[in-house]
């Protein structure tokens, strides 16, 4: 299990074990983490599992393909060095302690 740590946007945070394997909107989603809707289920189809990588995590995730990166033009106020698509992000040891703050909302 990886520790994933998500930030709602007015402060709140969900401390997550997340097994290998998954992915960080999964994650989310199966403890219930408001914030993180997921209507594609993760196909990459929409932009509401978006969220803001912490600073000290962004150049130590995988870098985002150009599909995520052209869904994330869709996102609600993306930033162009934090945002990803947490459907993107597979859980792997390397992540662990991961911190992701959600947007103030998903579109």
């Amino acid at each position: 299990m990886v520790k994933i740590t998500y930030v709602e946007f007015g402060g709140t945070e969900h401390v997550v074990d997340v097994p290998v394997g998954r992915t960080v909107m999964e994650g989310a989603r199966d403890n219930g983490v408001p914030g993180i809707d997921a209507d594609c289920g993760g196909a990459c189809a929409c932009s509401t599992c978006h969220v803001y990588v912490a600073p000290e995590w962004v150049e130590k995730l995988p870098a985002m393909d150009d599909m995520e990166e052209d869904m994330l033009d869709f996102a609600y106020q993306p930033d162009p060095a934090r945002s990803r698509l947490t459907c993107q992000i597979k859980v792997t040891e390397d992540i662990d302690g991961l911190v992701v703050n959600l947007p103030e909302k998903q579109i």
